[in-house]
């Protein structure tokens, strides 16, 4: 096999094949090389991802370990006997070479232990194919996740797949990479990277600070290193340091003015403008992107990050018309890229942050924001119809753009035209679009109520969102005739409920209306979610639920359970400012009894029980311990009340206000009880002095008299019981007085 080396920065080399054998010199296809060490939680899934692949090339596994302590190498041999021990020396380049020097494969594949591929289908067809007879290389998608949801990532296209030549060894100590052998193959098929999901933040850091110091190691023995500045940026972004970033992208930037390499130039100014953004210098975005994209006329798919940030820049300080500008020239880019008419080859070397679909209904939406502040209403309409999609983030902007705009012209029949148009997809898109208008209407009174004309003047009637929107309208209007009519429509309605149907229910309390009907309807999950939603839309929402809890209470299990979640919500809304008078009380009190009675209806006795009960969630352990402290209080159980209501404090911390308030009201009861019992001693005191005087003096008579008074008080106190045997008798004085307590 030969190959010629072309010189660059960016160490690029194309290669010529011989045509020995099929795989021109090599015994077969592929070799797949990884290192490891204690990746037990995830190697198993990576290698399992790897099966497909392996089963339909010809090739080999071999695994680096560096030192795992936990199963690592376990998992790895129910997939290789290809291991190789390998002792850490602070260079990740010198473990993947190790495995490399091994391989017997044409190509080589390298990837992390921690993540996997969900479909290895194009990579199969790529080799089986023959058509990696034309290239060098090739890259994969690395997704790396951000959260635990699998929503938010940020994809980064790994050159992962080289041909395996004489001396094309891995080099950097730190995010190690092989020279790029051209043409490059761009697969779409991606790798699945939760690396920095899975582990703790704590744990992140460490990689970090390790990942700094091996390549400070690398600017120190080459401080041309052009990648190295920018893998540092990367880097310092992990802490947030955003002083060191700017440190390191402005010396790269200096050193490639005298050692021009254009790729690394783009990266690491990538990195800066970003630092720069974070750091809130958006006069300084401005002009550096300004500056970069007029001097290089070259469109490159990076400048979409450039103008994503300049967007925003210049929107932050009110810059519409350049924020426009800037908008616009990512949309350009994002066309370019999206048909393939740029250079693919710069996504080998950035991290790319704003490239997403996602990434390109944000700048839309920017747009249209800022043609609204501009009163260019023409321009909002076009924004609108390239946001007019049913995928949750779009849908939410494009909504949210309409809302703003018949805000600002104060009409709202864009908005129910855009729900018309909607209405005959599926069911569920249909109450995502319901929800997501109901997030972006606006609170202020006299805009939901124009909202609510315009979709109840729609024409279709069999439509629930419509006749709620007739029900808001009936309501404003004080028709209470037309109200009632509608909040029977809804009694025969047959739909799925929603939180988008709150106002039904509300209204039909405002009316005094026996709602159960409608809850036998509804999925208790929707319960608390439905009542936050009236809660929050309806200011008055504390006045008609307390009156119709007056006029309403529930023996149907599904009805007191709506009735403690509409007592919790009050409860809760109230807590910081617990009035703590007579009518709260008794409000708390009751949400206590029904929430026991609750918890007493749908729990087996086994379950309630002191050593059992503390398995249970944390509202119905408040439950059960209140009713057996409200249980103790009618049996004047001090010590059991007091013990179950700190346990119910303990249980549900929402619930802490007026917990603490009985609490107090049993201190200061207990007060007044001890206070009340040392006045009394003190008096009882008082008189036994008396009475031991009159018998001392031989007033049997009246000491009787005395006693008798102090022994219906204190009738079986042994002072008393003593005076009592002394005063019905006619003892001899020195007798007596020697018998007297002391």
């Amino acid at each position: 096999m030969k190959a010629r080396i072309k010189k660059s920065a960016s160490d690029t080399r194309e290669i010529h094949l011989s045509s020995d054998g099929p795989y021109h010199g090599h015994p077969i296809r592929l070799s797949i090389g990884m290192i490891v060490k204690n990746e037990e939680k995830t190697l198993d899934r990576c290698l399992s991802s790897l099966k497909p692949l392996m089963e339909a090339v010809e090739s080999e596994l071999i695994i680096t370990d560096t030192g795992s302590t936990d199963s690592t190498v376990e998992i790895a041999k129910k997939y290789t006997d290809h291991i190789i021990h390998f002792e850490w020396c602070d260079d990740f380049s010198a473990a993947r070479n190790t495995g490399l020097k091994e391989a017997r494969g044409e190509w080589f594949l390298f990837l992390d232990g921690d993540e996997w591929f969900e479909n290895t289908d194009e990579l199969i067809e790529f080799f089986t194919s023959g058509e990696c007879d034309k290239y060098g290389s090739a890259s994969y998608i690395q997704r790396n996740y951000t959260d635990s949801s699998g929503k938010n990532y940020i994809d980064f296209h790994a050159l992962r797949l080289n041909r395996v030549i004489e001396n094309c060894l891995f080099i950097n100590q730190v995010h190690e990479a092989m020279p790029r052998i051209t043409p490059t193959k761009f697969f779409k098929d991606y790798a699945h990277h939760y690396g920095y999901v899975c582990y703790s933040r704590r744990e992140r850091m460490k990689k970090s600070q390790r990942n700094i110091r091996l390549l400070e190691m690398e600017l120190e023995e080459n401080p041309l290193n052009l990648k190295a500045y920018y893998e540092l940026s990367r880097e310092y972004f992990g802490f947030y340091d955003l002083d060191t970033v700017e440190y390191y992208c402005t010396r790269g930037l200096k050193i490639e003015e005298e050692h021009p390499d254009h790729i690394w130039k783009l990266s690491i100014f990538q990195s800066y403008v970003k630092a720069l953004y974070k750091g809130k210098a958006y006069q300084k975005v401005l002009e550096l992107v300004e500056k970069m994209v007029r001097e290089d006329p070259q469109m490159e798919i990076i400048w979409m990050d450039y103008h994503y940030y300049a967007q925003n820049a210049a929107f932050q300080i009110r810059d519409y018309e350049r924020s426009n500008s800037h908008g616009l020239a990512y949309l350009k880019v994002y066309e370019q890229y999206q048909a393939g008419r740029l250079d693919n080859n710069m996504l080998l070397f950035a991290n790319f942050d704003h490239i997403k679909e996602t990434d390109k209904e944000q700048v839309l939406y920017l747009l249209g924001v800022s043609f609204l502040f501009l009163h260019n209403y023409k321009e909002v309409e076009k924004i609108i119809d390239q946001l007019d999609s049913l995928d949750p983030a779009v849908l939410g902007h494009g909504l949210l753009l309409i809302s703003r705009m018949c805000a600002e012209t104060e009409k709202w029949e864009q908005l129910a035209s855009f729900y018309q148009n909607k209405r005959s997809v599926e069911a569920s898109y249909k109450i995502d679009i319901m929800k997501e208008i109901e997030a972006v209407l606006p609170l202020e009174e006299k805009m939901r109520a124009d909202a609510a004309i315009a979709f109840a003047a729609l024409p279709d009637k069999d439509d629930a969102y419509v006749r709620m929107n007739c029900l808001r309208n009936e309501e404003l209007n004080g028709d209470k005739d037309a109200v009632e009519c509608e909040l029977d429509w809804f009694l025969r309605w047959e739909g799925k409920w929603s939180t988008v149907y709150s106002d039904v229910l509300f209204f039909a309390m405002q009316e005094k209306m026996n709602i159960l009907k409608f809850i036998l309807k509804i999925e208790v999950d929707e319960f608390r979610p439905i009542i936050d939603n009236m809660q929050k839309h309806h200011n008055n929402f504390p006045e008609v639920i307390k009156e119709y809890l007056k006029s309403y209470s529930f023996e149907n299990l599904k009805g007191l359970y709506w009735s403690i979640c509409l007592r919790e919500n009050l409860l809760m809304m109230e807590t910081k400012n617990f009035a703590a008078n007579e009518d709260e009380m008794k409000f708390f009190i009751e949400y206590a009894r029904q929430s026991a009675k609750y918890v007493r209806s749908i729990f087996r006795s086994e379950l309630l029980s002191p050593d059992r009960v503390t398995i249970l969630p944390r509202a119905y352990r408040f439950g059960f311990y209140m009713g057996q402290a409200l249980a103790a209080q009618e049996k004047s159980d001090s010590e059991s009340y007091l013990r179950n209501l700190r346990f119910a404090l303990k249980s549900y911390e929402g619930m802490n206000r007026p917990i603490s308030v009985l609490l107090d009201y049993f201190e200061q009861e207990e007060k007044l009880r001890r206070e009340k019992a040392e006045e009394f001693n003190k008096l009882a005191k008082q008189v036994k002095e008396r009475i031991k005087i009159l018998i001392s003096q031989g007033k049997l008579k009246e000491a009787g008299q005395v006693t008798a008074q102090l022994a219906a008080l204190m009738p079986n106190d042994p002072d008393v019981v003593k005076f009592r045997t002394l005063t019905h008798t006619e003892p001899d004085m020195k007798e007596l007085a020697a018998q007297l307590p002391q």
